[in-house]
């Protein structure tokens, strides 16, 4: 006798009765969908689930832990076999992996019951239109091409959903735009202390391609040794040269969302943050220089061998190779000469202490479940991080008597901040210790900060607004879901791709986008996205798919290496050798400031140092490539800089304000002369299509993606008819506030 799947359900978590009801009862499932009802097997067996969908004979079902299951059709009752063949699938429709549907699951009943608490109910899902324009410039940070709309909605699969997804998050698209998003992040910029950042902007892309889990890069960034010419985890420490305190205020604030600012010259006002606190935190970083003073590199005696012309190219190229992260074995941080606290002296020698948070008493007011929610939960967490650090600690200074235990300080007028020092008679580890405590799985504020990033990401406002301060979790517009992301970044081992696609697989972001404003500082329990505005990255990525298509990410920009072999000094280097180095040293390419090699055209700015040998596409003088394929930033007056993209002087300072130069742009700039082109792949793809309505279609999926609705193909087709060309309609389309729009 078989065993009927009903039964294996009922161990995964499904309500089961003995005996089959009457007829199908309907309820509201706890994800939210309304169609939650008994389903009956042929061996009498019930089980109430909501229905996800049915495939290739299978019907997908929800249980109410969020788990989706898959059952025969044969297997269900004559009645249920018929409600499975006429009913529209609830929800999202059949997830590509049950375990990820669970997971969404959970969020979405996070989500759902702060809103049913606070009276508001979530908004209806999202066509399949909406969807799968959101969905691409969430993901790969572009529209969808015509074809890649028409993919989808030609689609009858209930299942095509979770497979765009799965193919976004897997796309070259989606390293193009997370480097978007983290060079904003990390101030990353071609030119830096008078050298070009070329090595590490590559290395970052380069570990987003290979999907290296986030923790394991943030360590190498801190940790990283050596000249910037070698190794490009070395530019993040190497982008601050020289200023440790600034540096370690930015590396706090950005990837721990700890206020600390303030902390540097004074005991923080308004967070638990006090300024022995700060400098103890910057004494792991006291032993650390960012810039080989002495240079030389065994070089000594040249003068008599070379030219003034030469001496003066080698000195600049020597500042290049200077910037070089190195411990000194000396710890050089101390407290400022005017220190006025009580708890030490004006000038005295800091030793290093790291912080913990009181996530016991965070965690008072919410609700314990006995897993990710628990205090006891992440009281354990805390504990185990810091036996963790200090084994470290003591492990790597041989010189030390014992074990190393930690300090605990006094806590000071807050709740949730306090210091763990450890006495340490070396120096060399300090920098990687910092750098492990901060990226543990088991730091809660290292992965709650990037996961609440990675949510304003695709939602447009994050859990905890601003991202760059987590100092009080209870304020956040949902306490329970920070918690829980952070939980889940932790589970899927701080891979992007991974937490991406399960935050776009929740009916949560697939819900229709909220269109009223949203006012800084009001609570928002994400009834689904807002509607906002592309980034600039967004918008320019968007105009490049527009222009070519498919090729959008076809060129791949690489500067590094011809920037390395034309400036690395060895040591020891023969005059006769510098000479060959210097005679391949080309005008523009040693970097720094504002010179001819910035006031270059487009073209050639692009192909400077670039030895991939293709060519990316050209229109009108304009190159078509990724924003993450040009220049970092853009000159002042490109099309990103235009529409907000940030001059990386400050983190996270993209703007998405709209300006009067922006609508100027729109109407007339070179952006807009692409598109018109006849060559341009939206008005070629549109001029072949039969018929006028078809044309009007055709653009209308390019620019939009979504078919025009009665009204607006009249209008369009009486337009045409009385003498609006189809490239006057693309200038149209490009200059509708729909298009620069996320929803």
């Amino acid at each position: 006798m078989k065993t009927s799947l009903f039964l294996l359900l009922a161990f995964a978590g499904a309500a089961v009765a003995a005996q089959p009801t009457a007829a199908p009862t309907t309820a509201v499932a706890p994800d939210g969908n309304a169609g939650f009802r008994l389903w009956h097997d042929n061996a009498g067996l019930t089980v109430a689930a909501t229905f996800r969908g049915l495939e290739d004979g299978n019907v997908f079902l929800q249980l109410k832990n969020g788990d989706v299951k898959s059952i025969p059709l044969e297997r269900l009752t004559a009645d249920d076999q018929q409600a499975a063949k006429t009913m529209k699938p609830e929800g999202l429709g059949i997830p590509t992996y049950a375990l990820l549907a669970q997971a969404a699951a959970k969020i979405d009943a996070i989500v759902l019951a702060q809103l049913t608490a606070k009276g508001e109910k979530p908004n209806a899902l999202a066509s399949d239109e909406q969807f799968v324009r959101r969905v691409y410039l969430d993901l790969v940070g572009r529209i969808p091409t015509r074809e890649e709309i028409i993919e989808l909605l030609e689609d009858t699969s209930p299942s095509k959903r979770g497979k765009v997804i799965d193919k976004l998050v897997k796309s070259d698209g989606f390293t193009s735009h997370m480097f978007n998003y983290f060079s904003d992040m990390l101030r990353m910029s071609d030119d830096a202390q008078k050298a070009k950042f070329f090595t590490y902007e590559e290395w970052f892309k380069d570990q987003l391609a290979k999907n290296r889990p986030y923790n394991q890069i943030v360590y190498d960034m801190i940790s990283a040794d050596g000249k910037l010419l070698e190794n490009g985890a070395a530019g993040y420490l190497l982008r601050d040269k020289g200023m440790r305190l600034d540096n370690l205020s930015i590396t706090l604030t950005t990837f721990l969302g700890a206020n600390v600012s303030c902390a540097q010259c004074h005991d923080h006002p308004f967070a638990e943050w006090t300024q022995k606190q700060f400098y103890e935190m910057a004494a792991f970083f006291g032993a650390t220089e960012t810039y080989e003073k002495k240079g030389g590199y065994g070089m000594k005696g040249m003068a008599k061998d070379l030219t003034p012309e030469e001496l003066k190219k080698l000195k600049r190229i020597a500042q290049i190779n200077a910037l070089d992260v190195r411990d000194i074995g000396k710890n050089e941080v101390k407290l400022p000469d005017d220190y006025k606290y009580k708890n030490a002296s004006p000038g005295e020698m800091v030793l290093p202490k790291l912080i913990t948070w009181d996530m016991k008493s965070e965690m008072a007011a919410q609700v314990a479940d006995g897993d990710v929610n628990s205090p006891t939960f992440y009281k354990q967490r805390v504990t185990k991080l810091y036996g963790d650090v200090n084994t470290a600690m003591a492990g790597s200074h041989p010189t030390a008597k014992g074990p190393v235990k930690p300090v605990v300080a006094a806590k000071g007028k807050g709740k949730n901040a306090a210091s763990a020092g450890v006495a340490m008679s070396g120096t060399q580890e300090w920098r990687h210790t910092f750098a492990k405590w901060m990226t543990s799985p088991d730091n809660p504020r290292f992965a709650m900060t990037i996961a609440n990033r990675l949510w304003k990401n695709v939602f447009g406002v994050a859990v905890k607004e601003p991202i760059s301060d987590l100092d009080d979790i209870s304020s956040s517009n949902n306490p329970m879901l920070l918690y829980h992301l952070e939980h889940e970044m932790v589970r899927l081992k701080f891979d992007l791709r991974a937490f991406m696609r399960l935050l776009c697989n929740t009916q949560t972001y697939q819900r229709e986008a909220i269109t009223k404003q949203v006012t800084p500082g009001e609570p928002y329990y994400f009834p689904g996205p807002i509607l906002r505005r592309m980034t600039a990255e967004q918008a320019w990525d968007s105009c490049v798919t527009l222009a070519i298509g498919e090729k959008v990410d076809g060129y791949k920009l690489h500067r590094a290496e011809n920037y390395v072999a034309t400036t690395d000094l060895k040591p020891n280097m023969s005059a006769s050798d510098i000479r060959v180095l210097l005679a391949n040293v080309g005008k523009g390419k040693l970097g720094g400031g504002k010179g001819k090699a910035n006031a270059k055209k487009l073209p050639d700015s692009t192909d400077e140092g670039d030895v991939d040998h293709k060519r990316p596409e050209v229109l009108q003088g304009l190159v078509l490539a990724r924003a993450s394929e040009l220049p970092q930033p853009e000159k002042d007056q490109h099309f990103l800089r235009m529409f907000g993209q940030s001059d990386r002087q400050i983190s996270d300072s993209n703007a998405d304000e709209g300006s009067i130069p922006q609508v100027l742009m729109f109407m007339n700039g070179e952006a807009q002369r692409v598109l018109r082109n006849p060559k341009s792949r939206v008005l070629a793809t549109a001029m072949d299509q039969k018929t006028p309505e078809a044309k009007v279609e055709s653009l209308y999926l390019s620019f939009f993606g979504r078919h025009p609705n009665a009204q607006e193909a009249a209008d369009a087709k009486a337009s045409i008819a009385s003498g609006m060309t189809v490239s006057d309609l693309t200038w149209v389309l490009f200059n509708a506030r729909e298009f620069v729009f996320v929803q």
